[in-house]
């Protein structure tokens, strides 16, 4: 898989939630202040060092409501994954999303520092970090339960700070919004 493919694989799904999001109306009034917690399944791509990672994700944002339509979620989210090779990844990541409310429905781009720990027979083998680019999509019930897709497709794209760093990843989290 390339650098965009978990991008250009989730294009389709983007176009899907907007298409869906017509047909929502506006059971929400309005995105609101709180805090999420999130947790799902990550899977992870790094052909020039580990191959395929799949793992646990857990992710923790604070929503603030910007107006009916917008809403700011700076969030930190920790992943544990294991390869097809004898590595395990744990991956940070800090960042902030802009998300657009659609009814329950959301679209949004986000930018995230994250650092990744590659470790082989229990030591740290290698070590990446920097900036990175990516979106989610999502939807989040009158309760208050939401399903996040987020794809991080984008790093190594000149945005690097440490040489090699081509990770991409996609999650589906499943959590909940405490207003």
């Amino acid at each position: 898989m390339g650098k965009f493919g978990l991008a250009l694989r989730a294009a389709p799904l983007v176009f899907i939630a907007v298409a869906l999001s017509g047909w929502t109306g506006r059971v929400q009034a309005e995105p609101g202040n709180g805090l999420g917690l999130y947790l799902g399944p990550v899977h992870s791509s790094d052909s020039s060092r580990y191959g395929t990672g799949r793992g646990l994700s857990l992710t923790a944002d604070a929503q603030m409501a910007l107006n009916p339509d917008w809403s700011l979620n700076p969030y930190i989210e920790i992943s544990y994954e294991h390869t097809n090779n004898p590595y395990a990844i744990m991956n940070g990541a800090a960042g902030l999303q802009a998300r657009r409310w659609i009814g329950n429905w959301f679209l949004g781009a986000q930018f995230l520092f994250h650092d990744e720990l590659v470790r082989s027979n229990g030591t740290i083998s290698a070590s990446t970090y920097g900036p990175s680019l990516g979106f989610a999509m999502g939807w989040e019930s009158r309760s208050h339960w939401s399903i996040v897709f987020e794809v991080n497709g984008f790093e190594g794209q000149g945005l690097s700070l440490s040489t090699g760093n081509s990770r991409s990843d996609a999650r589906i989290l499943f959590g909940y919004h405490w207003y």
